[in-house]
């Protein structure tokens, strides 16, 4: 750049300096750091690895989606694919909630159906909650299993009445009947067979047992497990650190302490992290305080326990320049080349899992 700028004929050097300093404290608002040591790059800024994955995308769409339209009723639709069903018995859930079963009315509004009465009765309209509860063939059925309640016969929106006895103390037996139910139609409606009360109530059961036999998985006791300050048992300074993120809304820090090799206290230090509900982050920062904290006090030779996994393998593993914090850990990196320092993953107190 030219030490002044021209600007209508005149030497500006104020304009100059003020755009040199505006500069500056835009650097230092967003906090852009530079580091030589990692190379420019574009990154997916939605991903903690700066790769495009197709759960970020999604995730990133939703959250467009939501702050520019009506929010969902149902809000998050993940508690679906966590319920303990066969997958066929989600889907089916999924189309329940989404309106997208292919019942009659919905068929006829998309022309592809001549008419949008219930083709098993014949008295009312086919919509999703006729076809699936009021419709007398499924209403017997329901009866049978023992939904007597008139709550559950009194939701008017079909998603919410799925949602509801989805999570309810009849879970399992409501949809695997949900599943039968609309089995029976399509045996009705497009093969014109018509299955037994018996027969339909023996295959709900069947499925339901199924699914909660598949479902209780033995657990093995939680094995004791000796946590040691110096794990490794290393003749030198010892450095633990941990990062915390708790609350709500959510507060994140850090902190560590700097032990000798007989486990006399020589130093301590802790921090709060503004604007971040990352546990990485903290982390990852735990790590570059407590190092820089060693070399500062002169220290050559020790070794730094962290719980986390992820993060120890982050600062001695490669790591990607499209990362979110490849910044950070190239500087962690870069102290721990510069002297004799190293760092370990160890089990922390009550955790028997080996990730972070």
């Amino acid at each position: 750049m030219r030490d002044v700028f021209t600007y209508n004929g005149q030497h500006t050097q104020a304009l100059y300096t003020n755009l040199l300093q505006t500069i500056a404290d835009c650097i230092n608002s967003t906090r852009i750091k530079f580091n030589k040591r990692a190379g420019d790059a574009f990154i997916w800024n939605h991903n903690i690895n700066g790769t495009y994955t197709a759960k970020s995308g999604y995730s990133w769409l939703l959250g467009n989606s939501n702050s520019t339209t009506t929010h969902s009723p149902m809000g998050s639709w993940s508690w679906i694919w966590k319920l303990k069903i066969p997958e066929k018995f989600k889907f089916l859930v999924w189309l329940a909630c989404h309106n997208t079963v292919p019942i009659l009315s919905l068929l006829n509004h998309r022309h592809i159906a001549q008419s949008p009465t219930c083709s098993r009765c014949g008295d009312e309209e086919e919509t999703l909650l006729h076809c699936l509860r009021d419709c007398t063939f499924s209403k017997n059925i329901w009866l049978k299993l023992g939904f007597t309640n008139h709550v559950f016969y009194s939701e008017a929106i079909a998603h919410g009445w799925v949602k509801i006895n989805a999570s309810g103390a009849h879970s399992t037996i409501f949809l695997a009947g949900l599943w039968w139910m609309w089995r029976h139609r399509n045996q009705m409606c497009l093969s014109h067979e018509t299955w037994s009360l018996t027969q339909i109530h023996f295959r709900i059961q069947s499925s339901a047992k199924m699914i909660k036999s598949t479902s209780h998985t033995a657990t093995a006791p939680p094995l004791d497990r000796m946590v040691l300050w110096n794990n490794g048992n290393f003749s030198c300074f010892v450095l633990n650190v941990d990062g915390s993120c708790l609350g709500t809304p959510t507060r994140a820090g850090y902190g560590g302490i700097i032990r000798n090799s007989a486990g006399l206290y020589l130093s301590g230090f802790s921090g709060y992290i503004a604007a971040t509900t990352d546990i990485l982050f903290a982390e990852l920062t735990a790590f570059h305080r407590g190092l820089l904290l060693a070399v500062e006090s002169g220290i050559e030779v020790l070794v730094c326990y962290s719980h986390s996994l992820l993060s120890t393998k982050l600062v001695t593993d490669h790591v990607s320049n499209y990362h979110a914090y490849v910044v950070l850990i190239q500087d962690i990196k870069y102290i721990l080349s510069s002297r004799n320092l190293s760092i370990h993953h160890c089990l922390r107190e009550g955790i028997n899992v080996l990730t972070s």
